[in-house]
């Protein structure tokens, strides 16, 4: 065979143009079966595509899901702010409302009770008809106050004198309608022939040939000023006769002997009492506590009496401080009392010793005259308190 073979080519040069020729042929047939190849591959996938597309069991692709929203903070305004705390906190703001509404109430109704005109009833004519006794002091400056505001208001004012000075001092005030009554209590025969002439006076075929009413008798504090402190052991029989003979008997009097003309009249007896020194209960002040506690049980029993038949309606206004010197004077001497008697000290605050004095503060004075008018036409009854620390 290699003998056929070379003998076949003849020579170098042909075997390796045979070879070329092969070359030339392998890469031709190896070109043709790659188009092939590439020609069978684009019928296969155009026959997918057609396929896929045409039918219609194939299910759609799921489409991704969106992005989550972005949240944006925004400010909250006050609004929103108190309605999420008044769901959150419920009974708070139940009790909030309760509270407030319950004050501006008790305000709204003060300051409307303030602006009313408090005016005495009239004749047609115009003339004045209701009287008032102011049984006080004459120099005291509350019985002035109060007879001024009540003639002012339109009552005629009579205040019961027992010395020509004391007519003289109420005279001085120039007012028509303020008149001293001169009463002497220790004498049966002056108050009676006082009280018939008073009760002339309101008869109305006398003149002023209008009638009158007697709308009130008022007893006021006896003295316009606290007695000096003192202990027990050293206050005198005089001192405890003339305490109880001026805060306890001589109104007592008074009031006795025009118990039958205010049943007739029908009117009303006011009783205005300081509760600062008593309520407090200081030490070395004996005389202001049992002349207190004895006019206190005075006026239960007097109303309990009078409840029955009704002629006569019994009002106390339990006093406490006003801005009058007087009156802060009497406070502060009790309180500055609890000093130097410490068992007798309350919860009351007070200055340490050797400091000064701080001003008591108390309610104007318009209160008790706008109280005092109230009582006076029938709108208070039974005990009324006014006054800083009448309720202590």
């Amino acid at each position: 065979m290699p003998d056929q073979g070379r003998e076949s080519f003849g020579s170098i040069e042909d075997f390796m143009s045979y070879l070329a020729s092969v070359e030339t042929s392998v890469e031709s047939e190896v070109e043709r079966i790659a188009n092939s190849i590439d020609a069978v591959t684009d019928r296969i996938s155009a026959s997918l595509r057609s396929a896929i597309g045409d039918s219609a069991w194939f299910p759609d692709a799921k489409p991704l899901p969106p992005p989550p929203a972005q949240v944006v903070a925004r400010p909250v305004g006050y609004f929103e702010a108190l309605s999420d705390y008044i769901s959150r906190h419920r009974a708070v703001t139940a009790a909030a409302v309760c509270f407030l509404g319950t004050g501006a109430l008790l305000i709204w109704r003060q300051r409307r009770g303030n602006r009313i005109k408090r005016r005495a009833k009239r004749a047609k004519n115009g003339q004045r008809t209701e009287i008032v006794v102011l049984a006080g002091p004459p120099s005291a400056p509350l019985t002035r106050s109060l007879s001024l505001d009540l003639e002012r208001r339109g009552f005629i004012v009579y205040i019961p004198v027992n010395s020509l000075w004391e007519e003289r001092l109420i005279q001085g005030e120039s007012k028509a309608d303020i008149h001293p009554l001169h009463i002497d209590i220790t004498s049966p025969s002056s108050v009676s022939s006082t009280i018939r002439k008073f009760t002339a006076l309101l008869d109305p075929s006398n003149p002023p040939k209008h009638p009158l009413h007697l709308a009130s008798f008022i007893l006021l504090p006896q003295t316009p000023s606290p007695p000096p402190p003192q202990n027990i052991v050293d206050i005198s029989a005089d001192s405890w006769s003339d305490a109880l003979t001026t805060n306890l008997l001589s109104p007592f009097t008074l009031i006795q002997a025009f118990l039958p003309l205010l049943a007739f009249q029908k009117s009303s007896i006011l009783f205005l009492t300081p509760t600062n020194t008593p309520s407090l209960a200081p030490p070395s002040h004996a005389l202001e506590n049992v002349s207190a506690g004895g006019m206190d049980k005075y006026i239960h029993t007097i109303r309990k009496e009078m409840s029955s038949s009704g002629d006569i309606k019994i009002v106390q206004l339990k006093i406490g401080a006003f801005d009058d010197a007087s009156d802060r004077d009497a406070f502060k001497s009790a309180v500055a009392l609890r000093h130097d008697h410490p068992s007798g000290a309350g919860s009351t605050p007070v200055s340490p010793p050797g400091a000064e004095p701080r001003r008591i503060r108390g309610t104007p004075l318009r209160e008790l005259h706008l109280e005092l008018f109230d009582a006076i036409v029938g709108k208070r009854r039974g005990t009324v308190y006014v006054g800083r620390g009448s309720r202590t």
